[in-house]
């Protein structure tokens, strides 16, 4: 029975790559401004979900300056943030949530300058005490 609840796991996981390419517009939503000119390269994708936290990465075009994620359990109202760091060349981002509920459904969406960047992904944690999902999946925004 873990075995299953791992494979269906491992499946709402790699769905949230899908999910969070369900947006047609790679550059966001709005004008011409920074935000909307930053090209997501790879992902979003929850690398890593836990119980009670997850870590979301990405790849731009172009190095990013103020990078973020918003989240939370509600699709129409992501009001939690996390600050993404970077890599030396700024193309490679990562945000760690935390203080997340076990076996619950978050959505996310990357953010750079405080601008929609992408579509909005989600996940689901894992239950209480249970082993941490990792994601290899590399999904390209061409």
């Amino acid at each position: 029975m873990k075995t299953f609840y791992l494979i269906l796991a491992m499946a709402v996981l790699l769905g949230a790559t899908a999910v969070a390419q369900s947006n047609s517009n790679p550059y966001g939503s709005g004008s011409a401004d920074s935000a909307t000119s930053q090209q997501i390269s790879n992902g979003p994708v929850a690398e890593t979900v836990a119980d009670s936290n997850a870590v979301i990465g990405w790849s731009t075009k172009m190095p990013a300056s103020s990078s973020s994620v918003k989240y939370g359990t509600d699709r129409q109202h992501m009001t939690l943030t996390a600050q993404a760091t970077d890599n030396s060349d700024g193309k490679n981002h990562h945000a760690s949530l935390q203080n997340l509920s076990p076996n619950t459904t978050y959505y996310f969406q990357v953010t750079e300058s405080g601008m929609p960047v992408g579509g909005i992904g989600t996940f689901r944690t894992v239950a209480a005490g249970e082993r941490p999902l990792q994601s290899k999946a590399v999904i390209s925004q061409k």
